[in-house]
């Protein structure tokens, strides 16, 4: 049975949480399918030949519905037990999955901040085009969002293999698609470069590269939320 009074018994950092993945799971929901049915500013300057829609395989989108995803589950699942003035169930996996659709969109976001959009300032173009329109909230607000969010409100964690593994595991799923899809069947694109024209032998050491990358994420992310909780 709901009650009003457990919603005013809410702490602040259960509120900020709730909050804050509403705002992201509202602003996936949005900006995800407007981006497969009328393009972005980015897809529009890289003149795709492919419809919107293809770009569903793109680490970018993907990461994006992930963490709406985990956001939502994780707003609507505690909103849930406190109105009901119960435990959150599965807190731990929620906060495991939460790590690691974190880890996922802030992949995406270092990638755009530190080699997409340079690439793009070396060809001639702005800076600023992969970060216009929903890219913005897909590429950047939604990934330091969600961080943020953790970093305020999650208990403090220990750094584990097991919490590493299961952070980048999404990354990792990826990566053997795309390899599969890419090198192997040749359905898809090198639409990232990955294969570097050919150099199949280098790709073992990008693999290598965002694995530890994404680790570096996730222990940064849980460092910081450990300091905020002291």
């Amino acid at each position: 049975m709901f009650r009003k009074n457990n919603l005013k018994k809410m702490d602040r950092k259960t509120k900020i949480f709730i909050i804050n993945n509403l705002i992201i799971f509202l602003l996936a929901a949005i900006a995800v399918p407007v981006t497969l049915i009328v393009g972005s500013r980015t897809t529009r300057l890289d003149n795709s030949p492919y419809p919107y829609w293809m770009h569903i395989v793109s680490f970018t989108l993907l990461s994006a519905i992930f963490m709406g995803l985990v956001a939502g589950i994780s707003a609507f699942t505690t909103l849930f037990a406190k109105l009901r003035g119960m435990p959150v169930p599965g807190k731990k996996a929620m906060r495991n999955w939460y790590l690691a659709a974190s880890t996922a969109s802030m992949i995406t976001c270092l990638t755009v901040v530190c080699f997409l959009a340079p690439m793009r300032v070396a060809k001639g173009g702005n800076y600023f085009d992969p970060l216009l329109e929903t890219m913005f909230f897909l590429h950047f607000f939604n990934p330091v969002f969600s961080v943020i969010t953790y970093i305020l409100t999650a208990d403090k964690t220990k750094i584990t293999f097991k919490t590493l593994f299961l952070s980048a595991l999404p990354f990792i799923i990826y990566s053997a698609v795309y390899a599969l899809c890419v090198i192997v069947f040749k359905v898809w694109p090198d639409f990232y470069g990955l294969t570097f024209d050919g150099k199949y032998y280098l790709v073992p050491i990008v693999f290598i590269v965002f694995v530890i990358v994404s680790n570096c994420i996730t222990a940064g992310i849980i460092k910081l939320g450990n300091v905020l909780q002291k």
